[in-house]
């Protein structure tokens, strides 16, 4: 293989990232069937954070293995958070669209007390670095060398979305409902965000840029909205 992959090798690349993720996801029941009995979800936690990590490792490695070839190299993606205007914009809206949503919702404060709070603050800043690192560290930093920022942006956000849709098939199949407004509402979100931590990442030159404002959306939502 040469070292400098071309598009449809990195496009691949994600789209196996996809499949990846469809056979090792927790809506085929597997922390149920570790963990049984367990107390506050605390199972599907630790699944989540094993499984998250053991899917982020290749593209930390296709990172490493390509660095002279992405638009920014390994040292430069993973260094200091850069607190600019960008960062500072996309964090004020996304809280202020997090406590209208909130109102709307349930009319008052709310604050989803279901779940252990720590629990819930280590599994968004995990999902936060392992989705940013696998898409937008590598996809659209590997894909900007080869095209421009907007298809970059749309190749990579189309995959982004295509992440979040075999987790309903998947219950689908198990438990013969579809949650079909569930999985329009996370799509836009997700077309949203990928857009968004995309030109994060690209104003910031860091990956920690789109990791805070993905990582802090999710955890304001479910805690504020459910």
């Amino acid at each position: 293989m040469e070292k400098d992959m071309n598009s449809k090798k990195i496009i691949l690349s994600l789209i196996l990232f996809i499949m990846y993720w469809a056979i090792i996801t927790d809506a085929w029941g597997y922390s149920d069937f570790i963990f049984k009995n367990n107390a506050y979800n605390i199972g599907k936690y630790i699944y989540g954070y094993v499984t998250r990590i053991l899917w982020v490792i290749p593209a930390i490695l296709l990172i490493v293995k390509h660095s002279e070839n992405l638009s920014i190299d390994r040292i430069k993606l993973f260094s200091s958070p850069k607190i600019n205007k960008s960062l500072i914009s996309v964090l004020v809206l996304s809280i202020g669209y997090v406590f209208v949503s909130m109102i709307l919702v349930h009319k008052g404060f709310f604050l989803n007390r279901n779940d252990i709070l720590l629990l819930v603050i280590i599994k968004f800043l995990v999902v936060g670095f392992v989705e940013e690192t696998v898409f937008r560290g590598w996809g659209y930093n590997a894909l900007i060398q080869k095209m421009s920022h907007i298809k970059a942006t749309s190749i990579t956000t189309a995959l982004f979305v295509i992440l979040h849709w075999p987790a309903y098939f998947i219950k689908f199949a198990r438990l013969g409902t579809f949650d079909f407004a569930g999985m329009i509402g996370q799509s836009t979100a997700a077309l949203c965000w990928g857009v968004i931590c995309c030109w994060l990442l690209k104003k910031g030159k860091t990956i920690w840029n789109p990791i805070i404002a993905h990582g802090m959306y999710d955890l304001t939502y479910v805690l504020l909205v459910g």
